[in-house]
Formats: structure tokens, C-alpha cells, sequence
């Protein structure tokens, strides 16, 4: 790839003018349409500043695939997924080196196709009190804030899938309770260009939050252990992994990893649905053509992980949808050594972003960029690394089979029984934090 007309071979690229805060003002106004404009003005690869520091921002196909697969060994995960320690420990988004190498090889046997298919009934089970909700939302006509309801059905369905009958009631309602709350401020240390770490009131409630969660992830862990091997869950199934050396994950590595699931497997999907659910509202025809599909492969009985793959428009709506609204919207790097990304020199220790919305509505990869068309995922021919929802290379997302796998399930019980109209089309607009979201709420009427 060459550099846009008019840039300088050099680290000092063009991008728009920064105050003395950078462009920090600019991206919490509006992140997506700054940086869209960005792209129009300046290229794919462009130039932003976080407070005092140069950030290349990479929205070219070619150059992601350069940072994240071909020179991916020069570059270790960016400031704001470091600033996820404090809750996360080292599980898999923030582990680097021989911990990620070690981790990513003894859990990915829980993540291949025969033990991902084991939970698809939990993650139905998991799925009735939504149904329920949304028959009882009929009946009344109530409208449903189907962001909330995600976020409820979601929390469960991982629960279930990470610790299976282990969770109680109980339990599950600390999680609701505790869990929320320390995404949200995790989401504000992230998006913060410094980390205060000052005893401030929401610090505190920070460290109480966390401490709730430890006290019950280890408690299941202990009593996990105590049991002994089985159980077709992750949990059951991180227990019983062990490595070339007879070893296996500690007490403390398994609660990384737990909660790094957590955070990766409820909101993230949760947006997805969302979304989905936003955008068949506003294409009536494609919705009464998925659930036409859905209720003629499923009948009245529970779904299976093999139906799910006999669905291709339901694949290809869910496919869609991520494209046009990545949960994980940016993937931020750093560079560990001197390095070349797009033909740009970069010194160690320079941070890169790569910017995985505007690379999935780039109109040079993606005909009609910003229209909701399913159809395009029958077509061949594309870019593959104009789509690239759950990362690419060795760091790509461990659980995106899982996620895919969980909003299918949920997606087509919905579509069977219920159908849901959006008045008004829903919000316009959207909120880039931590994951990419609508900028209000989506209110449901239930059919």
C-alpha cells in the first residue's frame, strides 16, 4: 500500500488540528463522526492526539491486516485495554506473551464445535424469562427496552454457559447487581487520556464491586474443585484443562478468565442483538423472511446448535449487523519494536488504532457501505479483512463461535414466537464507549 497523496513518508502524519487536550473534546462529543470526517479529509491512515500523545489510526484493510496478523509479534494490546487490569487481572484480552500463549492453548479445546454445541441448551434455558417477559409485553401492549432486556438475557446466558446448574439464584442476582456498574467504570478509566487511580466515591464502589465478584467466582471455583472433574460448562471444562506439563490454570488465573468471559460474552452480544432487533424493525421484509426461515426449520421444541447452522439468512442478518455495527468498534496496539504499518515508520512504543467501523463501511470493500443488506453475505469475492468483528490472527477472539452461537439461539426463539416493531424507527444516532451502542433507548412494542 502507498501513502495518500500529499503525506509525508514519516511519523508526523496529516490528520485534523489538536488542542492542547488533542482531539480528546472531539471524541467525546461525537467519536464516529469526527473520525469519519477524519477519513474523508485525510485518508485511511491518519493521524489523532490523545492528550499528549500520537495515535496512527488505521481504517485501510491492508494495514490492519499488517499490524494484527503479519507483524502482530511487534505489537502487544494498547493503553486502553492495559487500563482493564485492575478488573480483568491478566485473562486473555490483557494477557501478553507465554501467559496469553499458555492460557490461549489450554482453553481453546473448550471452544471447539462438539463442547460449544453441549451448551446450547443452557444458553435456551437461560433464554425463557425473556419469552416470558415479552408474552406478558403483548398481553399489555407495554413497550420492552430491548438494550435492557439484551443485557438481562445475555448476563444469563453466559452465566449459564461459564458455571452451567453452579450459579444460585442468588448468585446470579449479585452478578446482575455488581457487574454493570464495573463495566460502566471500567468504560470511563478506558476512555480517560490519564489514570487517575484517586480514593474518589466511585473508586470505592469500584473496589467493593470487585471484591463481591471475586469472593463469589472463587467461591464456585473451590467448591468446583471440591467436587472433582465433570460438567460439560466452561468452568468444568477450564477445572479439567491441562498443558504438556501435567499443569493446569490456578485459582486466580481461572477467575482472570472468568471474568474476562464476563465482559467479552454478555454486552458485546448484547449490542449485537440490539441492533439486530433495531434493524429488522426498520426492514420488514427481510424480518418476515427470517422468520418465515426460523419457523419452518424450528417447530415448537427446543433449538439445537446444529439448527442454528441450517439458517443462512439468520447468519447472514447477524453477519450484517456486525458489520455495520462492531461491538468491539476499535482494536487499540502498540508498537513493542521499530515498525512499518501502511508504509509508515513507527518507533517502539507508538499507538496505533485500528478502527474496525470505518474499515467495515469503507465503500472501496463494501458496496453501499452503510445499507442493511443481508444478501451481500451470499455474494463471493469479498475482502476478508474488510470484516474483522472479532479481531484477526492469533489474538482473534476466542469466543467468537460461542457469541455467534449464543445470538442465534436467542435471535431465533424470539423470531418463532414474538415479532418487534420499533415506533418511529428507534434512535438515529450512535454512542461509541467501550463497545459501540445506540444513542437511546430502543423501545419495543411486542407482537
Amino acid at each position: 500500500m502507498t501513502l495518500p497523496a500529499g503525506w509525508p513518508a514519516g511519523p508526523r502524519l496529516r490528520g485534523p488540528l489538536a488542542s492542547w487536550l488533542g482531539h480528546v473534546p472531539d471524541l467525546r462529543r461525537d467519536a464516529l463522526g469526527f473520525l469519519h470526517h477524519s477519513r474523508a479529509a485525510y485518508g485511511d491512515l491518519f493521524r489523532i492526539r490523545l492528550g499528549p500523545r500520537d495515535v496512527l489510526v488505521v481504517a485501510d484493510p491492508g494495514a490492519a491486516r499488517e499490524v494484527l496478523v503479519e507483524q502482530s509479534a511487534h505489537f502487544r494490546k494498547g493503553r486502553g485495554i492495559q487500563k482493564m487490569q485492575p478488573f480483568l487481572g491478566s485473562g486473555l484480552l490483557t494477557a501478553e506473551g507465554d501467559t496469553w500463549r499458555g492460557h490461549r492453548r489450554l482453553m481453546q479445546p473448550a471452544f471447539h464445535r462438539a463442547a460449544l454445541d453441549s451448551m446450547a441448551a443452557d444458553i435456551v434455558a437461560a433464554t425463557s424469562p425473556l419469552l416470558e417477559r415479552l408474552r406478558a409485553a403483548a398481553g399489555t401492549g407495554e413497550p420492552v427496552d430491548l438494550g435492557r432486556e439484551m443485557l438481562h438475557v445475555t448476563l444469563r446466558a453466559v452465566a449459564a454457559v461459564l458455571f452451567g446448574t453452579a450459579l444460585a439464584q442468588e448468585e446470579l442476582e449479585v452478578v446482575e447487581r455488581e457487574l454493570p456498574p464495573l463495566l460502566a467504570r471500567t468504560a470511563d478509566r478506558v476512555r480517560s487520556p490519564v489514570d487517575w487511580r484517586l480514593p474518589t466515591p466511585g473508586q470505592r464502589q469500584e473496589q467493593v464491586a470487585t471484591r463481591a465478584l471475586d469472593t463469589l467466582v472463587h467461591g464456585i471455583i473451590a467448591r468446583r474443585r471440591a467436587a472433582g472433574p465433570g460438567g460439560h460448562d466452561l468452568l468444568g471444562q477450564l477445572l479439567a484443562a491441562r498443558d504438556e506439563q501435567g499443569g493446569g490454570l490456578s485459582d486466580t488465573e481461572l477467575r482472570d478468565e472468568v471474568m474476562t468471559l464476563f465482559l467479552a460474552g454478555h454486552e458485546t452480544t448484547a449490542t449485537l442483538l440490539t441492533f439486530l432487533w433495531l434493524s429488522l424493525a426498520q426492514h420488514p421484509q427481510v424480518r418476515a423472511a427470517v422468520q418465515a426461515e426460523v419457523r419452518g426449520a424450528l417447530g415448537t421444541g427446543a433449538p439445537s446448535a446444529k439448527q442454528m447452522r441450517d439458517l443462512p439468512l439468520l447468519h447472514a442478518c447477524l453477519q450484517e449487523t456486525l458489520r455495520l455495527y462492531p461491538p468491539a468498534w476499535l482494536l487499540p496496539r502498540q508498537a513493542t519494536a521499530p515498525v512499518t504499518v501502511g508504509g509508515v515508520p513507527l518507533d517502539a512504543g507508538a499507538e496505533v488504532s485500528v478502527n474496525v467501523f470505518l474499515i467495515q463501511r469503507n465503500g472501496r470493500f463494501w458496496p453501499e457501505p452503510n445499507a442493511f443488506r443481508p444478501e451481500r453475505w451470499a455474494q463471493v469475492g469479498r475482502t476478508p479483512e474488510a470484516f474483522l468483528p472479532f479481531g484477526a490472527g492469533a489474538r482473534m477472539c476466542i469466543g467468537n463461535h460461542l457469541a455467534l452461537l449464543e445470538a442465534a439461539l436467542i435471535a431465533a426463539l424470539v423470531l418463532r414466537d414474538f415479532t418487534l416493531e420499533v415506533p418511529g424507527g428507534g434512535p438515529g444516532g450512535l454512542t461509541a464507549g467501550l463497545t459501540l451502542k445506540p444513542d437511546g433507548p430502543v423501545l419495543a412494542t411486542v407482537h
